[in-house]
């Protein structure tokens, strides 16, 4: 099928698509699931230069890697991105890196913010802090309220125990917002919204939808209604990925 780059959202490394990868792979897919920053990005005592990384370091280490595996095989890879990597998936389809696009309850552009109190109390110990020069971390509470609000309970310790720190000047960089020109994205695209998300809500999700629509390649929209955040891997993700191959073989 070709390859397909994976970009995992924040708190995340390549980890987060232990689930939906292998289902990828069966479908004929060389899946690639890097992580970023991991020597910056940690669990426990972030180094001091993490907030030295902002979102356009991120995004710039994605197209490098997408560029990576064009000059290698000749051909551009499809991508997807979760959260802050659907985010980042939508500036690689405007940069022309990757031949089609699958964006994942993605965190959205400016013009396609929505926020709402459930995304407020997700990331309420950062939207407090509002320290851009700090490592940032999405607290307990707020990741199984947000985040993992569709995954049994007895699941959250383990996936939280996981979380990475990010840089403040990423969180801020997203909230802030960035632009993106929907008349660049010619390749094909899907958005995927989940109903249950708290983290990106639907309604925001949906307007990322309707911008690509107006795309020169007519984007393509699915919603979830059962799904939440955590759709890489909640009950019924092997659906989704099984719609998201369709539409990738398609």
């Amino acid at each position: 099928m070709g390859h397909l780059l994976m970009i995992h959202g924040i708190g995340c490394d390549g980890s987060a698509w232990d689930r939906m990868k292998p289902m990828f792979e069966a479908a004929g897919w060389t899946c690639h699931a890097p992580s970023l920053f991991p020597d910056r990005r940690v669990k426990e005592n972030p180094p001091a230069n993490l907030s030295e990384l902002g979102l356009a370091d991120y995004i710039d280490a994605m197209s490098a890697e997408a560029r990576r595996i064009t000059a290698e095989t000749g051909a551009r890879p499809a991508v997807i991105g979760h959260s802050m990597g659907g985010l980042i998936s939508q500036v690689l389809a405007e940069r022309g890196d990757v031949s089609r696009a699958v964006f994942l309850t993605p965190a959205q552009t400016k013009d396609c913010a929505a926020l709402g109190l459930p995304v407020v109390w997700t990331f309420f110990n950062v939207l407090l802090s509002q320290d851009r020069k700090k490592a940032q971390k999405v607290w307990k509470r707020g990741f199984s309220y947000g985040v993992l609000n569709c995954v049994p309970k007895a699941r959250h310790d383990e996936i939280y125990a996981g979380a990475l720190y990010d840089s403040g000047r990423v969180y801020g960089d997203i909230a802030d917002g960035i632009e993106i020109d929907e008349a660049q994205v010619k390749i094909p695209t899907l958005t995927i919204a989940a109903t249950q998300d708290r983290a990106t809500l639907a309604k925001a999700v949906r307007k990322v939808a309707a911008k690509y629509a107006r795309s020169p390649v007519p984007g393509d929209f699915i919603e979830y209604p059962d799904h939440a955040h955590w759709i890489v891997d909640e009950p019924g993700t092997e659906k989704v990925a099984a719609d998201i191959t369709a539409w990738l073989a398609r």
